[in-house]
């Protein structure tokens, strides 16, 4: 599924072969639009029969989701890049299969709890499953189901401050680890990761309000990196 900034940036680039306005033209264009359909929604009135994305509008996006995805994608993005190292750089192919696919399974466990948390916390704000299956881009309901294992439960349960299940293990933990920004979470290492990446696939400069939604700091920090980066590909190039 596409970033809302990949969608935009797309249809501005089909708008501006259609049209023969400047890219800067076609995407202020697009938003244009977009915020047209959003007040014609809100204007129209008729209430969601489930809760789905209309009911959500006006609502903060929680600040532990936002945690909790911070978390497991600084975690999978370090798995990944253990992953990579080993079939780059290393050359004793039976070590890379071993450790190229235990880095790569749990890269893939992380991500598939980081869903499945997701998913339940909406469940139970009472978003309906026709929006679950739409979201996680599956046809039935037990494909959804299957997102929602033990260790989620557990996870959201510390995320969310509820009691531990029985038998719980680590992800309780974790859950209420990341919720408070301490333990197992590492904020400082989350704001790099997320920084470098703003840096490296951020639509910028093309579009020159690309990072105009992120903290000022944040905005510094990545704006600060991207001549670097830049740098380096010129010294890839010449070599």
């Amino acid at each position: 599924m596409q970033s809302h900034n990949q969608a935009r940036a797309n249809a501005a680039r089909r708008r501006q072969a259609e049209t023969g306005e400047s890219y800067a033209a076609a995407l202020a264009a697009i938003r244009q639009d977009r915020l047209n359909e959003a007040d014609h929604a809100t204007e129209a009135g008729n209430p969601p029969v489930d809760r789905g994305p209309d009911y959500f509008h006006d609502k903060p996006v929680p600040e532990v989701l936002t945690e909790l995805v911070r978390y497991h994608s600084h975690r999978i993005a370090k798995h990944l890049y253990f992953a990579m190292d080993e079939g780059r750089w290393r050359s004793d192919f039976a070590e890379w299969q071993a450790m190229t696919l235990y880095k790569l399974t749990d890269a893939a466990a992380h991500l598939n709890l980081l869903i499945g948390t997701i998913t339940a916390y909406l469940r139970d704000e009472g978003v309906g499953r026709y929006f679950l299956r739409r979201y996680l881009q599956v046809n039935q309901d037990h494909q959804v189901e299957a997102y929602l294992t033990p260790r989620v439960e557990e996870h959201l349960a510390g995320l969310t401050g509820q009691p531990a299940p029985e038998h719980s293990i680590i992800w309780h933990s974790v859950g209420s680890d990341i919720a408070s920004q301490s333990g197992w979470n590492h904020p400082e290492q989350h704001e790099a990761l997320e920084a470098a990446l703003h840096a490296l696939y951020g639509n910028y400069p093309d579009d020159d309000e690309a990072f105009n939604h992120l903290p000022p700091a944040l905005r510094e920090r990545v704006l600060a990196l991207i001549p670097l980066m830049k740098d380096q590909e010129h010294s890839g190039a010449a070599d």
